[in-house]
């Protein structure tokens, strides 16, 4: 008898999730999907596995020992897919969101290339709503998102140092204007929701006089005088606020969407963001652009 590695996967995601219709939401699967792969699961091992419990379910007896051992089964599985696929040929796919700063994204990138050696990589650079529903898909073997939507393959890498930007022409005002010009991203962003959230918390109300769902067009908005833009660096043309209630910097957590057989990867990514630095990478771009 074999035991089907997606079935596995649906079994472990009921039981991370205390339900079906969470479980399929972090699966990127439909419901009736993880069902039939729990009945099957069930046929197969001739016992039930879970019972209702209010408006989810639990383990059940036999269910909490399977998931023992299954769980360990899966690891086995991705494990041993990670060693063939890293040794094989196939190109590792490999999503940025596309706002990431220097130096952080550099040095994600040279410990990605020396977990992969010889493998191609591939880069697909893009928003984080994006990247995620390709992550999700299958498109993605790993991606760096600012929000990973729930997803269940998501792990904290460490924060990012924001800053307030504008035109290098515009000398921003000692107090801040009950109306205070916004440039953003398209929603849904987090970019977008913390500028608004700060801007309110400040008193005062934000108003978007431009948006574009890419960095080149929020840059090339906020370079043009069309107002404030709150990101990890600036650019030509851009000055950061550097007095005033906006000289304040953020932070915006970094994430790495990695699916199982290359968890190993948010260890040393981890390190390598903490050795980056970002708060002095802002700085020494803010010399630069200043």
């Amino acid at each position: 008898m074999d035991l089907d590695p997606a079935h596995l996967r649906s079994f472990d995601a009921v039981v991370r999730h205390g339900g079906y219709h969470r479980a399929a939401e972090a699966l990127h699967l439909t419901q009736p999907a993880v069902s039939r792969h729990i009945r099957r699961l069930e046929q197969q091992l001739g016992e039930p596995l879970f019972r209702k419990r209010g408006r989810g379910v639990e383990l059940t007896g036999f269910g909490a020992r399977a998931a023992e051992e299954l769980a360990d089964v899966l690891q086995a599985h991705d494990r041993a897919l990670a060693r063939l696929l890293h040794e094989g040929q196939a190109p590792f796919a490999f999503g940025v969101v596309d706002n990431l700063s220097e130096p952080v994204l550099p040095a994600l990138l040279s410990v990605l290339r020396g977990y992969l050696g010889a493998r191609e990589l591939r880069l697909r650079v893009d928003r984080s709503r994006t990247l995620t529903e390709c992550f999700g898909r299958g498109e993605l073997d790993a991606a760096l998102v600012m929000d990973p939507y729930g997803s269940p393959h998501a792990a904290a890498l460490g924060e990012l140092t924001l800053r307030w930007w504008t035109a290098a022409t515009v000398d921003p005002p000692l107090a801040l204007p009950a109306q205070v010009p916004l440039v953003a991203y398209e929603p849904p962003c987090s970019f977008r929701e913390l500028a608004i959230g700060r801007i309110r918390q400040l008193g005062a109300d934000a108003v978007i006089t431009a948006e574009a769902p890419h960095l080149s067009g929020v840059a090339t908005a906020a370079r043009n005088g069309l107002g404030y833009a709150l990101l990890p660096y600036g650019g030509d043309g851009l000055r950061a606020v550097t007095h005033g209630p906006l000289a304040e910097t953020l932070r915006a957590p970094l994430w790495l969407l990695v699916s199982p057989p290359y968890s190993e990867l948010a260890t040393p990514m981890r390190a390598a963001m903490r050795a980056a630095s970002p708060g002095a990478a802002s700085e020494r771009r803010l010399a630069v652009v200043a």
